[in-house]
């Protein structure tokens, strides 16, 4: 089978006002195979074990500094990835984009629309395509919104290709603790002017858009 997958992780805070970040980041990462870095993760996460960090798995806002070097010094290897993500700059988003039921597919279709233009990835090619989501934290009312924006988007998208939603926690899947990772990188670009992480994989990242960057209306 030629499967596509696509992992989905989303960095910043829902909070619309000056008490939340300033930026809220969507991000994508694609592949095609999913094996290729798995063994140098593995160790990875067994040698910080060795070091006395008892870690289940990698998480950017949690891990020490020098876990993160390893793990990025990782990541900017595997060529093979493709990472997009869209800016939102939260004091333009107004009216009812500020309601995470209207938010999460305006997120997802800005996001999705970018690799999978037929100038980026060709999807007609592919067999099925899997989605992955890391919203384990998310109340189920809050999923349910996710999975119509995304299942939404799919069906007009992939018309005549099977694909499968799923929403797992980040820890039972290497690729969405990758893309964590990634999207951690933006938001620390974006959010505080640090580009040391984001200049490790800025290879892997072929699109970047703020997507209210001519918006004139700043609503709080």
């Amino acid at each position: 089978m030629n499967n596509l997958y696509v992992f989905i992780d989303i960095s910043g805070d829902y909070t619309f006002s000056s008490k939340g970040s300033t930026y809220l980041i969507c991000t994508s990462l694609i592949c095609t195979d999913i094996l290729i870095g798995l063994n140098e993760l593995c160790l990875c996460k067994h040698k910080q074990i060795g070091n006395g960090l008892d870690i289940t798995h990698f998480h950017a806002t949690e891990d020490k500094q020098a876990t993160r070097n390893e793990v990025f010094d990782i990541i900017k290897h595997l060529t093979h990835l493709r990472v997009d993500s869209i800016i939102v700059e939260k004091r333009k988003t107004g009216g009812k984009l500020q309601e995470r039921k209207y938010l999460y597919p305006f997120l997802i279709e800005k996001l999705l629309q970018y690799p999978f233009d037929y100038r980026g990835v060709n999807i007609e090619q592919y067999d099925k395509v899997f989605v992955f989501l890391d919203r384990e934290s998310c109340s189920q009312k809050e999923k349910g919104y996710i999975k119509q924006a995304v299942k939404r988007y799919l069906h007009n998208c992939l018309t005549h290709i099977p694909f499968r939603l799923c929403m797992h926690p980040s820890g039972t899947h290497d690729h969405l603790q990758i893309v964590d990772y990634c999207s951690w990188a933006l938001f620390r670009k974006w959010e505080r002017n640090d580009l040391r992480s984001y200049n490790e994989i800025r290879s892997l990242i072929k699109s970047e858009f703020p997507i209210f960057r001519y918006g004139t209306t700043i609503w709080y």
